[in-house]
């Protein structure tokens, strides 16, 4: 009996101790969110993430996505697709240009403010026909 409770607590302590990136979540890309008033849910946390399409022929070249934090934390978002024939695809925080970078930025994000970003296409790979991203978020030390 001895054993088996040293067991199961030890048990618990691994499960307790488990990253909280462990239980990350994949948000899917919802149709329609081309508009600012369509944004797509998002919940930031460190390791979730986002997987989207976009489509220029038919009319979809942007997604937004919308969060609320519930705590003051500082994060990475990160974009990853295909870069073939220099497709290239950018995050915007909110309307700020300034946050159009090559394939991050890092923010420091104010509990209980709500943040709106896209996914903007600005050249696509034709030849594939491969639109699909996937957008990750990490919590950075403050």
């Amino acid at each position: 009996m001895k054993k088996f409770a040293t067991t199961g607590l030890l048990a618990l302590t691994l499960v307790l101790s488990t990253s909280a990136s462990a239980f990350a979540a994949v948000y899917p890309d919802n149709e329609p969110n081309n508009r600012r008033d369509d944004a797509n849910i998002f919940h930031v946390a460190d390791g979730n993430q986002i997987n989207g399409k976009l489509d220029r022929d038919n009319g979809d070249q942007q997604d937004y996505f919308k969060f609320t934090p519930t705590v003051d934390q500082k994060v990475r978002f990160q974009i990853a697709y295909s870069k073939a024939n220099k497709q290239e695809f950018k995050l915007i925080l909110g309307s700020n240009e300034t946050t159009l970078t090559k394939d991050y930025f890092d923010v420091n994000l104010v509990a209980g403010r709500e943040y709106t970003f896209k996914v903007e296409g600005h050249s696509y790979d034709l030849d594939n026909n491969n639109f699909n991203y996937s957008v990750y978020t990490y919590v950075l030390p403050n």
